[in-house]
């Protein structure tokens, strides 16, 4: 049984610590734009399945990234599936902040961010990072329940900023994705 959160602790870096990355890898993890538009266009049915949504405490560490003061986060962990098939397991973390709760982030539901964020033309982004996971990993656990064979995964994550309010989110391509093929 998974355990939530999922840890993402990885060896997050810029792709260009990565010169190896096929085209295909890099048109998925740089992808500069909504990430549920560009799997939507790949398939006839998109959904979101949330495994979990819970407040957490922030990490210092975790405060530093968000560049925020507030000690009080939503953690969204949510499968992004095409034709029914988990293309993406993605993580965000949501500081308890007036701006996001106005923009009604903190009550998604099984709608995907990606469809409301990318829609506010006040959007900035930073840098993505890429990381690797192993076989080996927490997500295993996710992999083995979902019944994919288990292989090195791509992930890629970036903080987000709208109307001064910032959070994290985290993307893991899963065994079968489009990234791989």
């Amino acid at each position: 049984m998974t355990k939530f959160p999922i840890s993402l602790v990885a060896d997050w870096q810029s792709a260009s610590a990565y010169p190896h990355l096929t085209q295909q890898q890099q048109s998925w993890l740089l992808e500069a734009g909504s990430l549920t538009a560009k799997l939507k266009s790949h398939c006839q049915q998109f959904s979101v399945h949330v495994l979990n949504e819970a407040p957490f405490d922030l990490t210092s560490e975790q405060q530093a990234l968000l560049n925020t003061s507030l000690s009080h986060a939503l953690n969204r962990e949510v499968l992004l599936l095409c034709d029914n098939k988990p293309m993406v397991y993605a993580q965000s973390w949501l500081p308890a902040d007036d701006t996001l709760k106005k923009q009604q982030l903190l009550s998604m539901g099984t709608r995907p961010l990606g469809d409301v964020i990318f829609q506010d033309s006040s959007l900035l982004r930073t840098e993505i990072e890429v990381a690797e996971f192993s076989e080996q990993h927490q997500l295993g656990s996710l992999i083995n329940e979902l019944g994919l064979e288990p292989q090195m995964l791509w992930g890629r994550r970036s903080v987000f900023s709208l109307s001064r309010a910032h959070f994290l989110v985290a993307e893991v391509f899963l065994p079968g994705a489009y990234i791989y093929l």
